[in-house]
């Protein structure tokens, strides 16, 4: 018999039997009901198609740091994964090869999983969603981070890139950090890296933003970036409603 009846079957023998005595204990209904309802969700998640992919391979163990976002731990999130939402997914997020990496429920080994078929993920409190580009558009394909979702958006490509040293006669290697943003605007993707661009994108609230920009001493300096981008985009929809 297939888990996920069995435990369909579990959880209407457990609520029947309590029912028939005399005195019924709540207690122990809710308890058979959780237990039978983890068990199902336990054996979904072991059946999912998200759980389909190929195994990951891990990068050159020389290289230092590490090829993921923020950290090297896997983190609970939730994935649209060929148009079906999953929570709880244990995963990372590899922005040297911009993949997905996924921990199945029995462990063991990860996965990397078909970027063609993520709609958008979450990893803690932040939300990527996958971009289609093209020339036109002016974004290439990818993962994007959105920083801010509203009329426009404000989003970021999240970028590590190996450097490699052989200078001393010996392999050494890190990963650089370079971040890319982009501001979506009627319908297309600007990249912006300074002030001047992302001003360039809003010619009729200039004033406004620079005044906004020194009250609270925003630089596009590289460590700010990233929050300057955001504030202001946020602020020029504010100033446009």
């Amino acid at each position: 018999m297939p888990y996920s009846i069995f435990a369909l079957l579990f959880l209407c023998l457990a609520t029947r039997a309590v029912g028939q005595t005399q005195q019924p204990d709540s207690s122990f209904v809710q308890i058979a009901r959780n237990q039978a309802i983890g068990f199902y969700n336990q054996t979904i998640r072991e059946q999912a198609h998200i759980y389909e992919g190929n195994e990951y391979i891990a990068h050159d163990h020389r290289i230092k740091i590490h090829p993921f976002y923020r950290v090297d731990s896997l983190l609970s999130g939730t994935v649209i994964y060929n148009g079906v939402l999953y929570h709880g997914v244990q995963m990372l997020y590899d922005i040297v090869r911009g993949e997905l990496v996924i921990q199945p429920p029995e462990g063991g080994y990860r996965l990397r999983v078909r970027n063609d078929y993520i709609t958008a993920f979450s990893l803690g409190s932040h939300q990527f969603s996958r971009i289609v580009g093209d020339s036109s558009a002016g974004v290439p394909t990818g993962f994007y981070e959105v920083l801010h979702d509203g009329k426009l958006k404000a989003l970021s490509r999240r970028v590590k890139t190996v450097h490699e040293d052989i200078s001393d006669g010996s392999y050494k290697a890190e990963y650089l950090i370079k971040d890319r943003f982009f501001i979506q605007k009627d319908g297309l993707y600007h990249e912006v890296k300074t002030r001047r661009s992302v001003l360039n994108l809003f010619p009729d609230q200039v004033s406004a933003l620079r005044k906004y920009m020194r009250a609270n001493k925003l630089k596009f300096k590289e460590e700010q970036r990233e929050e300057t981008i955001t504030r202001v985009t946020q602020r020029y929809e504010e100033l446009i409603r």
